[in-house]
């Protein structure tokens, strides 16, 4: 490995840890797609590989604008991650409980690339490199985006099929609260503009999701949904 010793080097080598994590996402999302049985939970997995494909298309030319190598190195986050999913999906039942599994190391995932991007755009910020700048908000808008869906589902979708499960026969005011609906517990809920709240109030869980769930890539936004509030309740 090579000796970190400026700024420079370590955006290098936080670009090349993030490509790695990239390519090792390319490998390992056609299995998850193919153990996933929400058709759902599939659509999202899917879109996630194609921008996951993109986004290391672009780290790499990034290094290529640049004049530069990426390092050899493997990102050991997302290959513990990968792994923990594997480790699921042979100790888990088929069903909604391993879709739940999934999406939780999914968004462990996401959320390590999400750290990572923005830490090596705040490093680009301070060198000076524009470019680079440019790609890396272009491609934490997209992690944040799969984030979101994948909270969605969770919440609305699969998290409801596994208590229905558990519970089968009672109507949703007569099971226990859910766990993302306690403080401090649950999937990851993005901030700002991003946040649940900032994207439409619902009444009707189950259905009023499913739009935005299946909307295909996520990097085409449905307008609508864009501005929340000129909309109103949706239900």
């Amino acid at each position: 490995m090579k000796r970190i010793n400026s700024l420079s080097d370590l955006l290098m080598e936080e670009l090349s840890d993030l490509l790695s994590a990239e390519d090792q996402l390319v490998k390992a999302l056609p299995k998850m797609v193919q153990v996933s049985q929400s058709s759902a939970l599939r659509a999202v997995l899917g879109d996630h590989l194609e921008v996951a494909k993109d986004q290391a298309d672009r780290l790499q030319d990034t290094f290529s604008n640049i004049g530069q190598e990426p390092s050899n190195r493997t990102c050991k986050s997302v290959q513990r991650f990968i792994a923990d999913s594997e480790d699921l999906v042979n100790t888990t039942q088929e069903g909604p409980a391993r879709d739940a599994a999934l999406v939780g190391v999914m968004q462990r995932v996401i959320n390590h690339e999400i750290n990572g991007y923005q830490t090596a755009c705040e490093h680009a910020i301070d060198l000076g490199h524009t470019m680079i700048v440019e790609l890396l908000n272009r491609t934490l808008d997209e992690e944040r985006t799969i984030n979101l869906r994948l909270n969605e589902l969770a919440q609305y979708m699969i998290n409801v099929q596994v208590i229905d499960s558990k519970f089968p026969g009672q109507q949703p005011d007569q099971q226990k609260e859910r766990p993302s609906e306690s403080k401090g517990e649950g999937f990851y809920i993005p901030e700002g503009k991003f946040s649940r709240r900032g994207i439409v109030k619902k009444k009707n869980k189950n259905t009023d999701v499913s739009r935005f769930i299946s909307e295909g890539n996520p990097n085409v936004q449905d307008k609508n949904l864009q501005n929340p509030e000129e909309q109103g309740d949706l239900s």
